[in-house]
């Protein structure tokens, strides 16, 4: 009886390992056939390459262990077909955030990337988007995994960035205006020169960030934390600021006129000149 038992049991583990290896290789199959079709170019390609995008973002949920490949393979794509202006304009004439829209299958690759299954894996935790500019006004990222990411002068106006992991992404001259970044993670971020004119700052987290000369007029600031943030420089006029924690921020050049400011942590603040703050609210 007990030899049938293990009989049993031997049989039903190589059957078991038989089917794994079959799976496997229905997802390698899978695989390879999607990155030919994601490799076809031409607009009258582009509801293939958007169909390969999508069977991508299904592999990454059902093969967790190819998911660094998958990302690899999405942020090439996304350096090929949303490259940055060549030859990179001199710091006299920086680039502008360009208003035509990234296509539909850049845009679609940032967005299955940006909702990756594992983003806080070792692996899986950066994206590689160096030397890209995007263009993806009014898109959907709430909740973003975009932490280091390269998003200079990238246009992302309108877009919805609410709870976003930004930590270090590099986001110089981008614009955002009227962005919704209520309750994202933008420590240590880079947004020298960003417009964030209008933009729903609500309990946002940018301590360290460097928004020295940035746009934030009419920003809603309030309860954010801006703890030792570089703003110097930046426009604030008009922003609310009411509760937020401004401890140790570097105000220099400023322009704060007609900001809310009521209630707001303004100690070791360094770098306000006298009459600086004569006209806020």
């Amino acid at each position: 009886m007990l030899l049938v038992a293990a009989g049993l049991f031997y049989s039903n583990e190589a059957s078991r390992k038989q089917q794994d290896l079959t799976a496997q290789g229905q997802i390698s199959e899978q695989f390879r056939n999607t990155i030919d079709q994601l490799g076809q170019e031409g607009d009258d390609k582009i509801g293939t390459r958007l169909g390969a995008i999508f069977v991508l973002r299904h592999l990454m949920r059902d093969s967790p262990d190819d998911e660094p490949d998958i990302i690899q393979v999405l942020c090439a794509f996304i350096r090929i077909h949303a490259a940055a202006p060549t030859p990179t304009p001199s710091p006299s004439s920086p680039t502008a955030p360009p208003d035509t829209p990234s296509p539909a299958d850049v845009k679609a690759a940032v967005i299955v990337l940006a909702a990756r299954p594992n983003a806080t894996a070792p692996r899986n935790a950066t994206l590689d988007l160096s030397g890209t500019q995007l263009s993806l006004p009014d898109a959907n990222l709430s909740g973003a995994h975009l932490r280091d990411t390269h998003l200079r002068a990238a246009n992302l106006r309108d877009a919805h960035l609410d709870g976003a992991d930004l930590r270090g992404a590099r986001l110089g001259r981008a614009d955002l205006r009227f962005v919704d970044l209520s309750g994202a993670d933008l420590r240590d971020a880079q947004l020298p020169g960003a417009d964030l004119s209008d933009a729903n700052l609500r309990d946002a987290h940018l301590g360290i960030a460097d928004l020295s000369g940035a746009h934030l007029n009419g920003a809603h600031l309030n309860s954010a934390d801006l703890h030792a943030v570089d703003l110097s420089g930046a426009d604030l006029r008009g922003a609310d600021l009411r509760g937020a924690d401004l401890r140790g921020t570097n105000l220099f050049d400023a322009d704060l006129r007609d900001a809310y400011l009521s209630d707001t942590d303004l100690r070791g603040v360094f770098g306000l000149k006298p009459g600086q703050l004569d006209n806020i609210r």
